[in-house]
């Protein structure tokens, strides 16, 4: 057996956080007779594998899509109180089929509904993860979807794949798996080409990988191979590993025993503490800091915190407590963290050396304007 496959087998085999994901297109196709055993045969497995310790956890799209059936729609709207409108009416539909599926095995499900805000603000990602193990504990699977009903631009997520990456962070998950409408990843569309090779192990997802993607939009569905791409780079920097797979016949099963199924992307491990890993996965800064040369080898080289002497600039207005971009000269972001001081007191103190500031008798003083282990840096 190649070294590659030995890798994918054994951590595979060990893995027992699970978190599957599972879009519109896949869920739909579902719903047809002839494909309806497929699904209660994954959640079989789901309930087999619970057996041995396993925990399991579903994101999951579909409320437009089960709202445009419902309604008779055939494609998919762009107007952003129509998509909220039939989100709300899909969502209850879409969970009442998973309490369904999930009933001949009697197993309870726990509806939770996100929007971005909830990466934003580190209490709120707290209690979500809160909620997810309360549900665990009470033998219950979170079922776990954008609330797409409420979500706008500035709170969507962009697609459920980069849901499931948050959600797998959420959860800790050893392993995401990514169900989609082929076999993994290919080295040319599979749908179009009869010689396309499945890749069946990837060490890292570079851009040679996305080159490779042809994606065509679904009526129903936001995703597609390269926002599953996204996701699947993003978990493993955060130290999931992530199959993509076929969803339309899933086999759990032969994953999670070790079989040779779907691309397997491997783990990275190199972010440890849970609040830099929140802070790898908030995508939105609220502002930037640039810093100069000697700042920038600090940071990058001798894992240094960020004084206010190294400062150069900000960009944008942001309190403290805030997460920024942090930025060399060239304008290249080099890494993010949460800053102890507002943009408009870094304005007042950049350049300076810390014995140097003036202090606030009514505020307490940071050294600091962010500290090493409230950032990360870009390698």
């Amino acid at each position: 057996m190649p070294l590659n496959q030995k890798y994918r087998y054994f951590y595979i085999t060990k893995a027992r956080k699970i978190v599957l994901k599972l879009g519109t297109k896949v869920l739909l196709s579902h719903e047809q007779d002839i494909q309806k055993e497929k699904i209660y045969q994954l959640v079989g497995d789901i309930a087999e594998f619970r057996k041995k310790g396993y925990e399991f956890c579903i994101v999951t799209s579909g409320a437009v899509g089960f709202g445009m059936k419902t309604l008779g729609i055939e494609a998919r709207p762009t107007d952003i109180k129509k998509i909220q409108a039939l989100a709300s009416i899909g969502q209850g539909l879409l969970m009442e089929r998973w309490n369904e599926i999930f009933r001949r095995y009697n197993i309870p499900v726990g509806q939770i509904l996100l929007t971005y805000d909830v990466i934003e603000n580190r209490k709120r990602f707290l209690y979500a993860r809160d909620c997810l193990n309360a549900l665990e504990e009470y033998g219950a699977i979170p079922i776990i979807n954008e609330n797409d009903s409420i979500a706008v631009d500035e709170l969507k997520f962009g697609d459920n794949d980069m849901l499931s990456a948050l959600v797998s962070n959420l959860m800790e998950a050893d392993l995401l798996i990514l169900f989609t409408d082929t076999d993994g990843v290919f080295t040319k569309n599979p749908h179009k080409y009869p010689d396309a090779q499945r890749i069946p192990f990837l060490e890292t997802i570079s851009d040679d990988i996305f080159n490779l993607i042809e994606d065509k939009q679904s009526p129903f569905s936001l995703g597609g191979m390269r926002s599953k791409l996204k996701a699947a780079k993003l978990s493993a920097k955060a130290g999931t590993g992530v199959i993509i797979t076929n969803g339309y016949s899933p086999n759990l099963k032969a994953i999670l025993e070790g079989e040779d199924i779907g691309t397997f992307i491997k783990p990275e491990s190199t972010i440890v503490k849970e609040k830099k890993k929140w802070i790898f996965f908030n995508q939105k800064i609220k502002g930037k800091i640039f810093v100069d040369e000697g700042a920038e080898d600090a940071l990058c080289n001798h894992l240094k915190s960020l004084l206010p002497g190294g400062v150069i600039g900000t960009e944008d207005e942001f309190p403290e407590g805030s997460l920024v971009g942090i930025f060399n000269k060239e304008r290249k972001m080099i890494g993010k963290g949460i800053t102890f001081y507002s943009s408009e007191e870094i304005e007042r103190i950049k350049g300076q050396r810390t014995d140097e500031i003036p202090k606030d008798p009514d505020k307490r003083f940071y050294e600091e304007i962010i500290h090493r282990d409230n950032m990360i840096i870009f390698k």
